[in-house]
Parts: structure tokens; sequence; C-alpha cells
């Protein structure tokens, strides 16, 4: 089975190391990001949020980086490039909201420019990993769950990118329509990768991917918890967010929890 190139772990490192340092400013210094990303609004709340996704982000690569086999990562590269293309093309659909004077904005639109481009390369450069892994079989209520929720985030995050004004009205905590797009990409890749890891059929097949989902969905209704006086429980969109987020990480958290074991 063919084994990870250099060049793939040296690209998830950077992705890495580049998605932790939002994750660390989103959840810990969330006035700061807000003051970094001035194209965006980001109260605390949303900040928060934008670490807990790129915390996924940044578990996922750490994930990546311990895989032996491209089997394991099967469709990692081509996440990022759906992550990061989202975003540049979002970007592009609201160039009044940059101030291309500013470092912030050049760093931004260098790396969503760039990170594709890698992903395009590599997709086409290296060859689909064939064969299936060895060990303990994934059960199939595992496999159930994550395409059932790659189905509901693809979604969402289609809806987010297509119909970001209606959507920024019914989102459960209040965001702008430019900040409810520019959601779309990063669960666009979460979702797609959750539909597309559903069809592994070993535990050792989830391994680089559900830990970071955990962290996610954990993170996520915590930072919500902490924010609950912006939400109001008596409607629906509030009561399906944490409902969701809620079911995910107990899920989740048990095929985190159990990896160890059925990898042993």
């Amino acid at each position: 089975m063919a084994p990870i190139t250099k060049g793939q772990r040296l690209f998830y490192g950077v992705i890495c190391a580049a998605a932790l340092l939002v994750a660390v400013l989103g959840l810990f210094f969330p006035e700061y990001l807000a003051s970094i990303f001035t194209w965006m609004v980001l109260p605390p709340l949303h900040a928060r949020f934008v670490g807990a996704i790129y915390l996924f982000g940044a578990v996922f690569m750490a994930g990546c980086l311990a895989a032996k086999t491209q089997a394991e990562v099967r469709w990692a590269v081509q996440m990022i490039g759906i992550w990061t293309g989202m975003l540049f093309i979002i970007s592009l659909l609201n160039l009044q909201a940059f101030d291309f004077k500013l470092l912030p904005v050049q760093i931004w639109f260098a790396s969503y420019i760039i990170y594709p481009l890698i992903s395009i390369w590599m997709t086409w450069r290296n060859p689909k990993p064939t064969g299936e892994l060895s060990g303990a079989p994934l059960p199939a209520w595992a496999k159930g769950f994550l395409y059932t929720q790659g189905i509901i985030i693809i979604l969402l995050g289609i809806l987010l990118f297509l119909i970001p004004n209606f959507m920024s009205t019914v989102w459960p905590w209040k965001v702008t329509p430019t900040l409810a797009q520019m959601y779309a990409g990063p669960l666009l890749s979460y979702g797609l990768g959750s539909l597309l890891f559903s069809r592994q059929n070993t535990w050792i097949g989830i391994r680089a991917i559900v830990p970071g989902m955990f962290a996610f969905a954990a993170t996520t209704v915590i930072v919500s918890l902490i924010h609950s006086n912006l939400f109001s429980f008596t409607e629906i969109a509030d009561l399906l967010w944490f409902g969701a987020f809620g079911t995910a990480t107990v899920i989740l958290g048990m095929l985190t929890f159990r990896l160890p074991k059925a990898l042993a």
C-alpha cells in the first residue's frame, strides 16, 4: 500500500500550523482575531466558532501526519482544496469587503490561491490510493452516522453559499450574509470528508479524521454555552443547533475513545 509522500507531509504540516494558529486565536483571543480579519464582522462567538472550525482542520492534519499510508488519508488533499478553494471563490464574490493595502488581506489571498493550486497539482500527480485497509471492521452504525452527518453538513454548506442572505436570517445567532457565506467553504469540506470517510471499512480508515470532528463538535457546544445569552432556546434553529452538535459530540466522542482499543 502506497506510503504518504514527503511532499504531502510537508503540505499537511503547513496547513496544520496555519489552522492551529487561527484556532488558538479564535478560541482564546477572539478580539485579536477580529482585529486581523478586518473584512468580516467577528464578535466573540463568531470568532470562537471560526476557531472551532479551524481546530477541526488542525487536528485532522495532525491525524494525517500520523498516518502511514495513502489509503488512510485518501481524500485529505481534496478536502484541503475544497476548503481553501471555496474560500478563495467566496472572497472574490465579496471583494468590496477587502482592503488590499493591509498585510493580513494579502496573506489571506496568497494562501487561498496557493493552497488549492497545490491540492490540484497533488491530486493530478499522485495516483489514487487502491486497496482495502486491514484491521478491525468499522461497525455499520458508525458508517451510517458519518454518512448522515456528511449529507446534512453538505446541504448546509450549499445553502450558505447559494443563499447567504436568507441563511443569515435563520442562523441561530445574528450573522452577516458575508460571514454566513464564508462558513460555506469549511463546512462543505467537513461534510464531504464525513461522507467520503464513511466509505472506509475499518477503524484505521477513520482514525485520521474522527478526532478532529469530535474536537469541532465538542468545542462548538462549549463556545455556544459560553455565549448562551445570545441564543433563544424557544426557537427551532437554536434547539436544532444544540441538539445536532450535542448528538454529534456524544457519537464522535464514542468513536474517538474507542479508536485505541479497536486498533490495539
